[in-house]
């Protein structure tokens, strides 16, 4: 790790006996460059427990120091949950679909203390119900709910300007899994929002016209996000807002295609946050700074 820093603006972790779908360097590419200018501490592109995470080059010498002091003390899986605390990035941030994963069944892991972590299985978006706001105006007698229902319907407007929204609120709290939200029409470049971003919105206010305080999930990459959606260790609040805001006016269309939603149900299981997994030691891979 010490020996990449200079190498590169960014580190990517990867264990042995992993293999990565197609187009994976431009996936973290485009994320990338849509963070640029956010806070982060580590992006996660698999749920695996070590493969998958960038890290700027930048905080590469403590976390190097850092794992030569506790090595021994704690697991690496858990180490860099820890770091991650350590650098303010509170909750973990996951991009869906994973683009890392690991090769078989790996059976000689199954021995070790460090259990193996499974990818989620999230079958189909089950949007809860909501009322949807918005403060742009629509064309071809479109409605907001357009952009929220389940189908082939998207929500279109003209000229999108700094400060617009668009938001979901959810006729009862939930607890949410993982938002996906699209924007522009199959062709792609063609009517997406160029600059925006995605905020989970807490507190509601009275006669469903919003919530009273938002944090940022994301923002949009090339137009679309799909982010798991992470709690504070022992929180329990639950969303009730979904907000999808404009940063820079554009002078085009734009149109929202879908926002999908998946959910926790009572019945499920309290789904791991991304501490536990399966641990290895391996190599780092630098992303120079290109396409």
């Amino acid at each position: 790790m010490n020996f990449a820093v200079n190498l590169s603006e960014y580190f990517l972790m990867m264990e042995d006996y992993v293999y990565c779908t197609s187009k994976f360097v431009s996936t973290i590419y485009w994320a990338l460059s849509a963070w640029k200018e956010l806070p982060w501490a580590i992006l996660e592109f698999s749920s695996l427990s070590l493969s998958g995470k960038v890290f700027h080059t930048s905080d590469l010498s403590r976390l190097a120091s850092l794992f030569l002091l506790f090595h021994k003390d704690i697991p690496i899986y858990l180490f860099l949950s820890e770091f991650r605390l350590l650098l303010a990035q509170s909750v973990p941030i996951r991009f869906s679909p994973s683009v890392f994963f690991h090769i078989g069944k790996h059976p000689a892991f199954e021995d070790t203390c460090f259990p193996v972590e499974k990818e989620k299985v999230f079958g189909e978006p089950d949007n809860p119900v909501a009322s949807v706001l918005t403060d742009m105006m629509a064309e071809m007698n479109g409605i907001p709910q357009y952009a929220y229902t389940l189908n082939e319907e998207c929500y279109s407007t003209l000229n999108p300007v700094r400060g617009n929204y668009l938001t979901v609120i959810l006729e009862k709290p939930q607890k949410v899994i993982r938002i996906e939200v699209l924007t522009g029409s199959d062709k792609k470049g063609l009517y997406w929002l160029r600059q925006g971003q995605v905020e989970l919105g807490y507190d509601p206010l009275e006669n469903s016209r919003g919530c009273t305080r938002y944090t940022l999930l994301g923002p949009l990459v090339e137009g679309n996000l799909d982010q798991r959606v992470f709690h504070e260790e022992d929180s329990v609040e639950e969303l009730s807002c979904i907000r999808l805001l404009v940063l820079a006016s554009q002078e085009s269309w734009l149109l929202i295609r879908q926002i999908k939603v998946w959910t926790q149900h009572e019945e499920e299981e309290s789904y791991d946050s991304g501490n536990s997994g399966k641990v290895g030691f391996g190599n780092g891979i630098n992303m120079a700074d290109q396409k």
